[in-house]
């Protein structure tokens, strides 16, 4: 009979801590930092909706199963056109972009389609990256490039516009060389053609700086170079040789990438690209020399 008393004791008990620690939770949460999006864009669709749009805003991890739960699916939209995937991309909360892409987030969705935007979360792979925060700049970025190939993503795709850029094209663009290996790894396509002939290698030889020449020779060494097609060896030609040569550090670094290139690449006609680079003819014997 005593022990009785004392379980029946030991599960009010419990049942009062447990009261007063959902209540404190509660406190809590009314006191945490306001959800500026959250109220603003999901609090009229429900209280579930509206908890979980708090938890992503402010930084927290989001399960799948709360997502599952969702009443209108991964991808609805909610005011202002919003979905879960651009709140979390806004939050810069990596670990909420996993699970929603993991539980079918649609990466080539736009971002507000009524004013004819053309930003899908491909987009947002190609930028910068945040300038605060726990993770920061390219590293969040290449993150996101991660889970979005992780979940399914294409790694030769092009983002929306006119001009037919391509994913890995833009991440170059940016000198965001990580991501760009990522890509590679993933089967991107280096030498894909935009709509007005422009590779990602053509805007890596563009850059005409040090992190450019290092990943060029990196590239070289990878095998990047080996059977490509004349016409696109010829556009990096031309943007390698667009540095007019003064004989400094940049110039130098141009004519023997140029070198490495041509070596493997023989049949590479002498043309108004290689006079630039070397002043004169192909010098084929430096070609030969070179590693």
């Amino acid at each position: 009979m005593t022990c009785r008393r004392f379980l029946i004791k030991f599960a009010v008990l419990a049942c009062i801590i447990l009261a007063g620690l959902w209540g404190y939770g509660r406190i809590l949460e009314m006191n945490a930092e306001p959800t500026y999006t959250a109220d603003r864009l999901f609090k009229p669709y429900g209280e579930d909706v509206y908890h979980l749009a708090q938890k992503i805003e402010r930084g927290g991890h989001i399960s799948a199963r709360e997502v599952e739960a969702l009443p209108g699916g991964v991808n609805k939209r909610y005011g202002d056109e919003i979905t879960f995937l651009f709140l979390a991309l806004k939050a810069h909360n990596l670990q909420a972009i996993d699970t929603l892409l993991a539980a079918g987030a649609d990466p080539y969705m736009v971002d507000h389609p009524p004013s004819g935007s053309e930003r899908n979360f491909v987009y947002y792979l190609t930028l910068p990256g945040p300038s605060t925060g726990p993770v920061q700049g390219f590293d969040f970025e290449n993150r996101m490039i991660q889970s979005y190939l992780k979940h399914g993503g294409k790694a030769n795709v092009q983002l929306l516009g006119d001009g037919g850029e391509w994913l890995i094209e833009q991440v170059a663009l940016n000198e965001n060389y990580e991501g760009v290996k990522i890509l590679l790894e993933a089967g991107a396509d280096p030498w894909a053609e935009d709509d007005s002939g422009d590779t990602a290698m053509v805007k890596v030889a563009r850059k005409y700086n040090k992190n450019a020449v290092r990943f060029l020779n990196y590239l070289i060494e990878q095998g990047t170079f080996k059977d490509v097609e004349l016409p696109r060896l010829q556009s990096f030609m031309r943007s390698l040789a667009g540095y007019e040569q003064r004989g400094d550090a940049i110039s130098l670094a141009n004519q023997q990438i140029a070198l490495r290139v041509l070596k493997r690449n023989p049949d590479y006609p002498p043309d108004q690209n290689t006079q630039d680079l070397f002043g004169g003819p192909i010098p084929w014997q430096e070609v030969q020399d070179a590693d």
